[in-house]
């Protein structure tokens, strides 16, 4: 399972900032506790385009690939503040 936290930690470095804040902050607080098939879908949804996957965290658009939408929620819930859109360049 380790091997399966490495892999998240090196797809959750994205392009997009508020994206790269965001995962920064999750795998710091929450990537521990998360179970195998949690980390195993987390990582299917880390080959989404950044602007689709933020667009679903901060919930603009809604999440249509069904085997994410609990990884979305997750997310979301776990989020700073409990709020993804807080999460903003302001934020640095």
């Amino acid at each position: 399972m380790n091997a399966l936290r490495e892999k998240i930690k090196w797809r959750a470095r994205r392009g997009l900032l508020e994206l790269d804040i965001f995962f920064t902050r999750f795998i710091d607080k929450d990537l521990g506790a998360l179970s195998e098939p949690e980390l195993e879908e987390l990582l299917d949804l880390l080959t989404c385009d950044d602007h689709e996957l933020w667009a679903m965290l901060n919930g603009s658009q809604e999440c249509e690939v069904e085997h994410w939408k609990s990884s979305v929620t997750l997310l979301r819930q776990r989020a700073p503040n409990q709020d993804a859109t807080n999460v903003s360049i302001a934020s640095l």
